[in-house]
Order: C-alpha cells, then sequence, then structure tokens
C-alpha cells in the first residue's frame, strides 16, 4: 500500500502522490562530421540559445564552394551575355547604318536636281502640266521606300537576337535558381552543425570530444530540462476509473502545498512496482498502475520531486 500523509486525504477519496519528472533530450549529429569544440561539460545549466557544440563537415564545405563558385559562374556569364546582345545590336545598327546613309545621300541629292529643274522650267511649264509625277520624284520615293526596307529588316534582326538571348537568359536564371536553392539547403545543413540549446536544462552527460571524428546519428549529448513536464502516479485498485484522460488535476508538492500548478491526465501506462521513495518502509512492495499528467514547464517543482495529486 502507498502511504499518503492523512492531511492532504482528509475527507477526500481523489487525491494520490506521484512523482514530478522530465524526460532527457537527446542531441545528435545529423551526418557525419568532426567536432570542432564542446563548449559545455555534464553538470552546467545551459539557457535556451546558447551554443553546446559546434561542428564542422569538409565534405559539406567543399560542396557549398562548389556549387558557390557555379553561381558566381553562371551569373557572370548571365552579364556577359546581356553586354554581348547589345553589342550585336549595336553592330548590326552600325552595319546598316552605311546602307541608310548612301540612300539619304542620294535622296538628297535628286531632291536637289528635282528642285533646280522645278526653278529652271517653273517659267515655261504650267501649273496643269507640272502635275504629273517626275521620274526624279519617282527614284526619290524608290529610295525612300528601300530605306523603310531596311529599317525594317534591321528590327527583325534585332528583335531575333533579342529573343534568342532571352531564352538563353531565362536558361541561365533557371539554372541559377536551382542552384542557389541547393545552396541554402546545404547552408541551412551547415548552421545545423552548430548544436544549440532548445529550452533551458542541465548537461546530464557528454558523449564526444574535441576533434573526434563521428557517424551520422551518433549521440552527442543529453540533456534534463531545469522543469520538470510530466508528473506520474501510480492508482490502486478501484480508484484507477477517478483520474480520467482529460481531466483536469491540481498537482502540489508534497511538502509545500503552496507550490501548486494545474495539470491534465494524458493517458495511462502500465502496472509497475512503485519507485522506492512512494514505498512504505516494509518488506511489503506495492504495485501500481501508471498515470501520466501534463503540466506547463513554467512551475516550480523539481525534477524527482514527490507531489501530491488532487
Amino acid at each position: 500500500m502507498l502511504f499518503i500523509n492523512v492531511r492532504y486525504f482528509r475527507g477526500s477519496a481523489d487525491a494520490t502522490i506521484g512523482m514530478a519528472q522530465s524526460i532527457p533530450y537527446k542531441i545528435n549529429s545529423e551526418k557525419s562530421a568532426l567536432v570542432k569544440s564542446v563548449l559545455v561539460i555534464a553538470g552546467m545549466q545551459v539557457k535556451e540559445g546558447d551554443t553546446l557544440i559546434k561542428l564542422t563537415s569538409q565534405e559539406l564545405e567543399i560542396e557549398i564552394a562548389k556549387l558557390s563558385n557555379r553561381v558566381a559562374v553562371l551569373k557572370s556569364e548571365q552579364t556577359e551575355k546581356a553586354k554581348l546582345t547589345e553589342a550585336e545590336i549595336a553592330y548590326i545598327k552600325a552595319e546598316n547604318s552605311i546602307s541608310l546613309e548612301e540612300l539619304d545621300a542620294e535622296i538628297l541629292q535628286i531632291a536637289s536636281e528635282l528642285k533646280l529643274n522645278e526653278d529652271l522650267t517653273r517659267e515655261f511649264v504650267s501649273a496643269e502640266k507640272n502635275q504629273k509625277e517626275s521620274p526624279l520624284e519617282i527614284k526619290i520615293n524608290s529610295l525612300k521606300q528601300q530605306k523603310q526596307k531596311h529599317l525594317l529588316a534591321q528590327e527583325i534582326k534585332i528583335k531575333d537576337i533579342r529573343q534568342i538571348r532571352a531564352t538563353e537568359q531565362l536558361q541561365l536564371q533557371n539554372q541559377v535558381a536551382l542552384l542557389e536553392s541547393e545552396l541554402t539547403l546545404m547552408e541551412s545543413e551547415r548552421k545545423s552543425l552548430i548544436k544549440i540549446a532548445s529550452a533551458p536544462g542541465v548537461i546530464k552527460n557528454v558523449f564526444i570530444k574535441d576533434n573526434e571524428q563521428v557517424s551520422s546519428y551518433t549521440q552527442l549529448l543529453e540533456i534534463n530540462p531545469v522543469r520538470p513536464t510530466t508528473v506520474v502516479i501510480y492508482l490502486i485498485g478501484k480508484r484507477a476509473d477517478r483520474f480520467p484522460v482529460g481531466a483536469q488535476v491540481t498537482v502540489s508538492s508534497y511538502d509545500q502545498v503552496r507550490n501548486t500548478v494545474t495539470g491534465k491526465v494524458i493517458g495511462y501506462g502500465s502496472v509497475i512496482e512503485l519507485p522506492p521513495v512512494l514505498q512504505k518502509s516494509t518488506a511489503v512492495r506495492a504495485f501500481g498502475q501508471e498515470v501520466f499528467i501534463e503540466i506547463p514547464d513554467d512551475n516550480n517543482l523539481a525534477n524527482g520531486e514527490k507531489v501530491l495529486v488532487r
């Protein structure tokens, strides 16, 4: 039988004693790495966010360097091809400008001849006869049409070049985006090699040392949370139905009743022998069914502390 202090059970059949406990959490290496430095020792208390261990992976560093170099090369290629596009367009315009200048010069020369002829014949030709288009005007119009065709051909060539270069740029951009995505994942993997405390706790065990090579999934250290997060009570006989799953309960320090926190029953376990701290000083061993109670981590209980649950 459990020994329970009668002052806590006066007139109540729905109370029992148990133990506050926390489950140590372990920090492992996700991949093979070299231990660069161990910053903690067993028994040291750490805060959330404290750096615990620094690992490094030469293989990962090489891959990151390769990807970074490849991204830099592709971006440089993007820049060079963009410059090449503008250079090709400038060359086409320069090459076409020679023909355009020749046409403009010829148009100007013929226009001058036409004006001179008009001035010379103005006194002898009536306005009615002058309405017919002259051969010089026909030639000027023909030259202007040639000029428009040159400009149109130039525009088509430039458009083709821009379209080809845009396709090349899109391919390069997609390659860069893919490599940068891989690089981001690798950077995240490198960041995960620096192990930090996810919550306040006390270092229970350290399993590695500086400059040690560890393989994938090697356990590096074990941490006990500062405060318990679970209470285990042990029910005997008919009292097992007094704490249904989901029920709200009050958990108090066995020695300090005012140190109280509200918890919730989350499940039942096996029927096992009670821990020695909960046994009476007798040769008869007591057994009870485990009932697990979740409590908030901002409590003032100690790990392994004897508690009273109502």
